[in-house]
């Protein structure tokens, strides 16, 4: 249904490929955690975002003891019936009028460091993306100076952190932000070719998917913290195997439960996160003087 009234809250999960398959957050019965309102669909100046959930967490489960709302679209946005990049900034159009000051994106993701593993759970310490956002929320070029420093929240890693080394499979790894872990960028749908993966590792990055980046960029523009909860799908060697092998290297029955894991994960984090935790990623999105256009 279509409706005027965006909540208000300082919590989001953009959800993606990390939750495909899975009624996100009905499948996990994770204890308090509720859903209050199901298939909303919001405007935008850009036309219409589909597919919004609104999430309540009891105090018992919560950092500060409240119950806490947290608003959840499906898969970063993307329309069922077609490709659009630019529902991204619909996406945080909409986190920017509710409020939102906390924001966590899941994901899979394919590995460029033959040190990650398939099945490596994977926090990103910084974003590689040669294009930038191209769907921009900033209401002109005079507006704000948004740094590139610190795209990834630090006290919200430390939490992401520790919340997946509690509930990831023993059998993998956590990577955390000591890691310095880079994410690369690329539109998609079409998966990474050898050539780019390799100009991709060479540039420094460590893994990549279709969306961390504009969503990073897009959370700086608003002033909002951002964290990414993401696993790796493929390995590096992957990339590299014939053609008539399969670049999953997680079999379909571990992938649906890291899937679970990964979804949990990210209810619990954002459970945990405070919203007036001592950052510095708000100030990051600094106004420009207003003689820059005024005097022209």
């Amino acid at each position: 249904m279509t409706t005027r009234s965006i909540p208000r809250t300082d919590f989001a999960i953009v959800c993606g490929s990390a939750n495909w398959g899975l009624r996100f957050p009905e499948d996990l019965d994770e204890p308090g955690v509720t859903v209050v309102e199901r298939d909303l669909e919001f405007d935008t100046p850009w036309g219409p975002s589909a597919e919004w959930k609104v999430l309540e967490i009891d105090g018992s489960r919560t950092s500060d003891g409240k119950t806490r709302t947290v608003l959840t679209v499906f898969s970063h946005g993307w329309p069922l019936n077609g490709i659009d990049h630019a529902a991204h900034r619909r996406v945080f159009w909409l986190l920017q009028e509710a409020g939102v000051r906390k924001v966590i994106a899941c994901s899979t993701a394919g590995s460029l460091n033959r040190a990650v593993f398939a099945g490596d759970f994977v926090i990103a310490s910084d974003m590689l993306e040669l294009t930038q956002t191209q769907h921009s929320l900033l209401p002109s070029r005079y507006a704000y100076d948004c740094s590139g420093k610190q795209l990834v929240c630090p006290a919200c890693a430390a939490i992401m952190e520790a919340t997946a080394k509690s509930l990831w499979s023993t059998d993998a790894r956590v990577f955390g932000p000591r890691s310095r872990l880079v994410a690369a960028h690329a539109w998609g749908p079409r998966l990474t070719s050898p050539a780019e993966v390799t100009a991709y590792r060479s540039l420094g990055a460590d893994f990549i998917n279709h969306s961390l980046a504009p969503e990073a960029t897009l959370a700086r523009e608003i002033g909002a913290c951002f964290v990414n909860c993401a696993f790796i799908t493929a390995a590096f060697e992957n990339y590299f195997s014939p053609p008539e092998h399969k670049l999953l290297g997680v079999e379909e029955g571990a992938l649906r439960n890291m899937k679970l894991a990964a979804s949990r994960i990210a209810l619990r984090a954002i459970a945990a996160f405070d919203a007036d935790a001592g950052c510095v990623c708000s100030n990051l999105r600094s106004p420009m003087p207003e003689d820059y256009a005024g005097r022209r």
